[in-house]
């Protein structure tokens, strides 16, 4: 069972590698055409919905692989603040798209702003990503 879970655990992990790409995919975003923006926008809020999804799924198998190892609760602490971080970002994330998405390429200004919080939401969300990477694989603390 432990097997099965550990190959789901790191399937999800390619999936929310999304988030260690994003602020690069999102950096290009406030220089598109409005139209541009719109079908942009609608993609990479489809992809945050998935990434939403897996992180829920991350949690799960990964509670259930902490169950089976003996881990110390100082690194579990860590380890689920760092997650619990990259969730809210993903929800923060969603908010400048579902603006973006609303406006329909309409107020560029507007646009912009909602393009700059995305990257540095994104941006949050990789270096909280990379932390918790370093995190798991050389079994600090």
């Amino acid at each position: 069972m432990v097997g099965i879970v550990l190959f789901l655990h790191a399937l999800g992990a390619l999936t929310v590698g999304f988030y260690l790409l994003l602020p690069f995919v999102a950096s290009r975003l406030a220089g598109l055409h409005p139209q541009s923006q719109l079908g942009f926008a609608r993609v990479l809020f489809n992809l945050n919905r998935i990434g939403q999804w897996m992180l829920v799924a991350q949690f799960l198998t990964g509670g259930y692989l902490i169950s089976q190892y003996d881990k110390s609760v100082p690194w579990m602490i860590v380890v689920i603040v760092l997650f619990l971080g990259i969730g809210a970002m993903s929800g923060m994330i969603a908010g400048p798209l579902k603006r973006i998405i609303a406006h329909g390429g309409e107020g560029k200004a507007a646009a912009a702003k909602d393009a700059a919080k995305l990257s540095r939401f994104s941006g949050i969300a990789t270096l909280l990503l990379l932390a918790l990477l370093v995190m798991k694989y050389f079994d600090l603390i």
